[in-house]
């Protein structure tokens, strides 16, 4: 398939955003209302034709659908991030423009970045500070942040994964944390949490210097410095993001081969052209009423230095990433009754590609707190439960679509229907 526009699409109150355009991208200054119940996610079914959407997993049906109903609640905070946003405050974490500088220029960032390795944590017996911690890493000259949120205590499963968590272009990390609940949620399941924070709370997804510093080597000086201060899993490191954060995901994804296991973009806008043999998952939580990054591409126009920049087709981003895994399946697309409809690339071997467009969801992460700015927000199922059981279903790096996967048609059913929806 053609390759689309390798850019991205600002999201919220990104000031080189949207908001000359009209369409505003604004995220609410200041502390947020705690978030509604969050009542859905996935479960697992079973497959039996080739042109449904697997989940790969070692987990059965019933397992699948206990976990979902335990955890159909997630810890969502309460103003500012909750505990979260306190114990952020008291490690002195920012919440507005994050540490950096843009750096000048015209060209373009290498294609692929490699993680910064040193002894790692598990074999020098370091181990992460408890608890949310600020913390700084440098990236040339420039020290950049992040929030960082680790089980206290820590769990006795050996490797701890990793999940990135990116926001949205205009959010802080404490922001992006109060939509999602995220952290909250998944360190009581034995996750690391790890919140970048962009410079001026926006991401270079286009990589140009020009648009600012190069995230991706940010992203792997984050990897590899966590690597080196505790035990953390090579092999299980994964990432979701809301709009240009969801961009910033998918970029660093194809920027650092064979460093994230799977990702969960909500509302994004791009793969890059240049994403050679990618090996992650993708799975593309997207509004069928997205005003900002419409399902079938466009949307309102950028500033500088995003000029030009617009979105690209969902079945179009997804057919070419499903393409370049090796995967020459046509999309094959369902309805599923009360959530929206499911498009899928299936090969066994290759990848889980997949893209929900959602009933009644907006340029918005489904169940957080309204944005009526940004369109509506489904409250259908939660989106944080849903990128944590498509983590747990793809537990490491590699894993592929098998003829016994379960289908994700059926968990995402199931799941509905165990939540009485």
């Amino acid at each position: 398939m053609a390759v689309g526009n390798p850019a991205s699409r600002g999201r919220r109150d990104d000031p080189a955003g949207r908001r000359g355009a009209g369409r505003g991208l604004s995220t609410r200054a200041g502390a947020r209302t705690s978030a509604a119940r969050r009542r859905a996610g996935l479960a697992a079914g079973s497959r039996s034709s080739t042109f449904w959407l697997p989940i790969v997993a070692a987990l059965g049906v019933l397992v699948l659908l206990l976990w979902y109903i335990l955890a159909h609640q997630p810890s969502h905070p309460a103003a500012g991030g909750g505990s979260l946003g306190a114990a952020a405050a008291k490690a002195g974490f920012p919440d507005a423009a994050a540490s950096g500088s843009s750096v000048a220029g015209g060209s373009s960032a290498p294609a692929v970045v490699a993680v910064p390795t040193g002894p790692s944590g598990c074999q020098t017996g370091k181990t992460l500070p408890g608890g949310v911690t600020s913390q700084t890493v440098t990236v040339g000259s420039v020290k950049r942040t992040y929030l960082l949120a680790v089980p206290q205590p820590l769990p006795n499963t050996g490797p701890l994964p990793l999940i990135l968590n990116f926001h949205a272009a205009g959010q802080s990390p404490l922001q992006a944390e109060a939509d999602t609940g995220l952290a909250g949620t998944a360190t009581k399941r034995g996750y690391v949490v790890a919140y970048p924070a962009g410079v001026s709370n926006r991401w270079n997804v286009t990589r140009a210097t020009a648009a600012g510093p190069d995230d991706v080597a940010f992203i792997a000086a984050l990897l590899g410095d966590l690597r080196t201060r505790g035990c953390m899993a090579d092999n299980k490191v994964f990432a979701a993001g809301l709009g240009d954060g969801a961009d910033m995901a998918v970029t660093a994804s194809c920027a650092m081969p064979g460093r994230i296991a799977a990702v969960v973009s909500v509302a994004g806008s791009l793969v890059p052209a240049s994403c050679p043999s990618p090996v992650t998952n993708l799975f593309e939580i997207h509004g069928a009423a997205d005003p900002i990054a419409p399902w079938d591409g466009g949307g309102p126009a950028r500033t500088a230095p995003f000029a030009g920049v617009t979105t690209q087709p969902v079945t179009e981003r997804l057919g070419r990433y499903a393409q370049a895994t090796g995967c020459a399946a046509a999309a094959a697309t369902e309805q599923l009754p009360g959530l929206g409809a499911l498009t899928s690339w299936t090969c066994n071997g290759k990848p889980d590609v997949g893209a929900l467009s959602v009933i009644g969801g907006g340029h918005t992460w489904p169940q957080a707190p309204a944005h009526p700015e940004l369109g509506p927000t489904a409250a259908t199922f939660s989106a944080t439960v849903v990128s944590l059981l498509y983590f747990q279903s793809h537990p490491v790096l590699g894993s592929v679509v098998s003829p016994t996967s379960p289908s994700l048609a059926q968990s995402l059913g199931g799941a509905l229907g165990a939540a009485g929806n």
